[in-house]
């Protein structure tokens, strides 16, 4: 992935944290780093409850475990999600993903009496496959949007909201955008148009 795709799919989080739709890309990825600092900085989480924590965790290290590159949790998506959630989400939309990852846990809860953060990874494993196989296509469009956040949350949704938000984490982490896809922390300047 190159740092203009990189930049396209991020882009889909403005909707999510509207705090973050003004600014752009160079200022979100910016914004992306002193998060990722201020999480490193405090270990201790401020909104997730640690059942939650281990949920957002399992879902984390499912999607982007550790293997010849490093995984969600090496880089601290979990601290870095709680500090956005505390920090740039407006209350309705902190409320709707807490739901989201509350709907997981029952969902685990009621297939395979256990919660996720307590089941075995294979459980796990199962239950991610089955939400992001129901997962759709493409994003909603504005419309379809305002209609889902007008309806309770569910486990597919709560999922989709929960990866959207891990992969922006992992992938403004400084060892990922350095290290895998080779963005620059502090974007250069722009030269267009020069003579050669």
């Amino acid at each position: 992935m190159d740092r203009r795709e990189f930049l396209e799919s991020i882009a889909g989080i403005s909707a999510l944290v509207p705090a973050l739709a003004l600014l752009p890309a160079s200022a979100l990825e910016a914004q992306a780093q002193a998060l990722h600092a201020r999480a490193r900085a405090h270990s201790a989480l401020r909104t997730l409850t640690p059942q939650l924590d281990a949920t957002l965790s399992g879902v984390a290290d499912i999607l982007l475990p550790q293997t010849d590159t490093v995984g969600a949790m090496a880089v601290g998506v979990n601290r870095f999600i709680d500090l956005l959630l505390t920090d740039s989400m407006r209350e309705s939309d902190r409320a709707r993903f807490i739901a989201g990852l509350e709907a997981i846990d029952a969902a685990c809860q009621s297939s395979h009496g256990v919660s996720f953060g307590s089941a075995s990874r294979a459980v796990q494993e199962a239950l991610v496959a089955s939400l992001d196989a129901r997962l759709p296509g493409r994003p909603p469009t504005a419309a379809e949007a305002a209609a889902l956040e007008r309806t309770p949350m569910n486990a597919e949704r709560g999922y989709a909201l929960s990866k959207q938000l891990v992969l922006f984490g992992y992938f403004t982490s400084e060892p990922v955008a350095r290290g895998i896809i080779n963005a620059p922390i502090i974007p250069g300047r722009y030269d267009g148009c020069v003579s050669t």
